[in-house]
């Protein structure tokens, strides 16, 4: 048997290795999946999204592809801030911005499954209906995550971690703000010259509207649960409630309980997409393909649908054209201007010098 002393010390050198684990894995981050496609797809997919990246002058850029209900394409381009190397991956966290409505329109299905919660309840003394809440602004998600946390008794937070993330798989994203140490991606704004933001955004009121941060390959994961009508997560009844149309807001968007509806050829897809505080986000299900698309990036200016268009030529094995960016945010003007700008200056610094100079 060991004595205390010597049990001591191995404990001690114990924690020491599980430390210095940990702190590999966060200096590490994990790389890429590898693709499930051809080697012409990827080909094909890789090269048009780095040529996107580089003409619109995007700091990072995430993508993934759910093709017959699997995952198959997950993938990191350019930095998670201008000025470093550090690489965006798979795994790379971004601020999702409105995509966070969709986990809270979950868990007020997972209510509803369990008897907790009816659709057709109404808010206090008015006439509005938990349906009609999952239709609207960022105030009417507000007001839900109060309905959850009345009905769980738990913050809403711990009760989309535990019931919602967790039991999706989800295990890199979180509601919380990312240590800034960690595999994050920093927002980015502007379109001429693009401007890191001087901190990441937090609303702890806008959690349930726009609060997760999440990696591609959790979204990714996310996705594919909704395209299978995975049971792990929701009924096959939740899924296609959350999906039907419900009513056109007044900007003119087919909204659905939580997702926006978007024509789209001769159906109607479960899509939402932002470009909001220094983020681009996009995610766009296509149920009858058991299909996914999921776009994310540190570039304000990102064109997401316009990315997701050159996609699908590429997995229909379509010739395909890039978007193409307005003068001001194509990547070789902004050199040209950035570089006779400086040179403005230098001149006026000269100028200015000579005329101070004495006779």
């Amino acid at each position: 048997m060991l004595s205390r002393p010597a049990a001591k010390l191995l404990t001690m050198i114990a924690l020491v290795a599980t430390s210095s684990v940990a702190v590999a894995q966060e200096s590490a981050p994990l790389a890429d999946p590898a693709p499930q496609l051809t080697p012409d797809l990827v080909y094909a997919l890789d090269a048009a999204l780095e040529r996107i990246l580089q003409e619109f002058s995007i700091p990072g850029l995430a993508v993934g592809i759910v093709e017959d209900g699997q995952p198959v394409y997950m993938r990191g381009f350019g930095v998670r801030a201008t000025g470093t190397d550090q690489p965006v991956n798979a795994h790379t966290l971004f601020h999702v911005e409105s995509i966070s409505r969709t986990f809270t329109a979950a868990a007020i299905m997972q209510l509803v499954e369990h008897g907790q919660l009816g659709l057709t309840d109404s808010i206090a003394d008015s006439s509005v209906t938990v349906a009609q809440l999952l239709t609207r602004d960022d105030a009417a998600f507000d007001a839900l995550a109060g309905i959850i946390e009345s009905t769980t008794h738990q913050k809403y937070s711990q009760y989309m971690q535990t019931r919602v993330l967790d039991a999706a798989g989800m295990v890199e994203s979180t509601f919380d703000v990312p240590l800034a140490a960690s595999n994050v991606a920093w927002p980015h704004s502007g379109n001429v010259f693009v401007r890191r933001a001087p901190s990441y955004p937090r609303n702890d009121e806008a959690l349930p509207s726009s609060g997760l941060s999440a990696s591609v390959a959790d979204l990714t994961r996310w996705a594919t649960l909704h395209v299978n009508r995975d049971p792990s997560l929701l009924a096959q009844a939740s899924y296609e409630a959350m999906f039907k149309q419900q009513r056109n807001d007044e900007h003119g968007r087919t909204m659905a309980l939580g997702w926006q509806l978007e024509h789209h050829g001769s159906e109607w897809l479960p899509s939402l997409a932002t470009k909001r505080r220094g983020f681009s986000s996009l995610l766009t299900l296509y149920p009858s393909q058991q299909r996914a698309i999921v776009i994310l990036s540190n570039g304000e200016m990102t064109p997401g649908r316009e990315i997701r268009a050159v996609i699908e030529s590429i997995l229909a094995g379509e010739s395909w054209l890039p978007p193409k960016p307005t003068l001001l945010m194509r990547s070789d003007f902004q050199w040209a201007f950035g570089g006779l700008l400086a040179m403005s200056v230098l001149l006026i610094a000269v100028s200015v010098h000579r005329r101070r100079r004495p006779a």
